[in-house]
């Protein structure tokens, strides 16, 4: 059964018995389901957005605009009303599902002290559905890992696939007998829970769960001697500086990054083109999430 049906389980009746009658076809092209506040709900899907109440005519009703006080109900659902267990997670505006299902949450925020701890009304969540997808790699790369690799990123739009490729390439490098060290803050590579991992771990890996960048990179370092580093979604200088002290460890790194072409990663991250090849030779570009997963470009750095 698609992964979408796992998604939706943690919803309150109303909407997920009505979300449940999307056909199996249709349901593995939906990535994203979209929640706001008087709003119906809508998915995301590599056609575009489609309203949910069109493809589910049965379940209209359920489905069109969300009341604010409707749409909470499903946010203390989806956290099973332990909103405090994911207060930290919240402070970045998400949580994780078991599964790997990444829920982004918007509405009015809620500061202590000056810092952000989590979330006083909820007025939209972005429930992702999470796919262990896993995808051939082109001979190019495939050479390159077998040849001289020296750190790779991989790079894109949001919804482009960089976490499927990531974990392609992660499983890829495994198979070589390379030892592996996943820093998997988001739960999103290999989720893990206190059952254990959702989708088997290659052979040679060790991932670190819901734990920070840069303390994840540091405590493989210390404790898992790895060959590689791989992680999602790289960009605070803290984890550059845990990068560069892996690198005079002699580990490479495996990561990607939000950005359109190389000049917009380049202005991300705050450096040169010289500075990013002490640490990487290539950049993977991939195509928007109409092409997801498709590799447009690779950059040698």
């Amino acid at each position: 059964m698609d992964e979408y049906y796992s998604a939706i389980r943690r919803l309150p009746p109303f909407l997920r018995d009505a979300l449940a009658q999307l056909s199996p076809v249709v349901a593995a092209s939906v990535h994203e389901i979209r929640l706001r506040s008087g709003r119906p709900v809508v998915f995301s899907t590599a056609n575009g957005p489609l309203l949910a109440q069109n493809l589910i005519p049965k379940a209209a009703d359920a489905l069109g605009p969300i009341s604010q006080e409707r749409l909470q109900e499903c946010f203390y659902a989806l956290c099973e009303r332990s909103v405090h267990s994911y207060e930290r997670q919240l402070a970045e505006g998400f949580f994780t599902l078991p599964g790997g299902h990444r829920v982004g949450v918007a509405g009015l925020f809620h500061y202590t002290e000056d810092r952000l701890k989590g979330f006083q009304a909820v007025t939209s969540l972005n429930l992702r559905v999470a796919r262990a997808i896993f995808l051939p790699l082109p001979q190019e790369l495939t050479d390159y890992l077998h040849n001289g690799f020296r750190g790779m990123m991989v790079v894109g739009p949001p919804g482009s696939g960089k976490t499927t490729l990531l974990r392609s390439i992660i499983r890829a490098i495994s198979d070589q007998g390379r030892k592996v060290a996943v820093v998997d803050e988001r739960f999103e590579l290999w989720p893990c829970g206190p059952g254990g991992f959702a989708q088997p771990v290659p052979l040679h890996c060790d991932v670190l769960s819901g734990c920070g960048k840069a303390f994840g990179i540091l405590t493989a370092l210390r404790s898992l001697g790895p060959q590689v580093i791989a992680c999602d979604e790289l960009g605070g200088q803290d984890e550059f500086r845990a990068l560069e002290q892996g690198r005079k460890a002699g580990v490479d790194f495996l990561c990607s990054v939000h950005a359109e072409h190389l000049e917009d990663l380049l202005l991300r991250l705050n450096k040169s083109r010289m500075e990013l090849a002490r640490d990487f030779s290539c950049c993977v570009f991939l195509h928007s999430v109409a092409r997801a997963g498709s590799i447009r470009e690779v950059v040698w750095l």
